[in-house]
């Protein structure tokens, strides 16, 4: 596979246009909403950096950096972090399901 050059990768802007989606009423709730889901996303991200770390030290006894940064799932792994990453969005969003559970 060809090493992408900098002119190769696509640039997205850092900043959103226009204004922010209003969804309830109250904007305080907004933005409310808006924290959480941004925490959860965090949340999600550190989860699969450590499960890197725990697949790194599994293969190589010790882990650095770089091994962090170079580190692409397989697809087995990936599947498993989706698995994981899927439960924990229903288990914290199981309150605003139809069902409730």
């Amino acid at each position: 596979m060809a090493e992408l050059t900098s002119a190769d990768k696509v640039k997205l802007p850092r900043t959103a246009k226009g204004p922010r989606p209003h969804f309830f009423d109250d904007p305080a709730i907004d933005q409310m909403m808006t924290f959480f889901f941004e925490l959860m996303t965090e949340v999600s991200v550190i989860r699969d950096r450590l499960d890197t770390v725990e697949r790194l030290l599994d293969t190589k006894g010790s882990v650095s950096r770089d091994d962090i940064e170079a580190y692409r799932p397989d697809a087995a792994a990936e599947a498993e972090r989706a698995a994981v990453r899927d439960a924990y969005v229903k288990r914290v969003l199981r309150m605003h399901s139809p069902s409730g559970k």
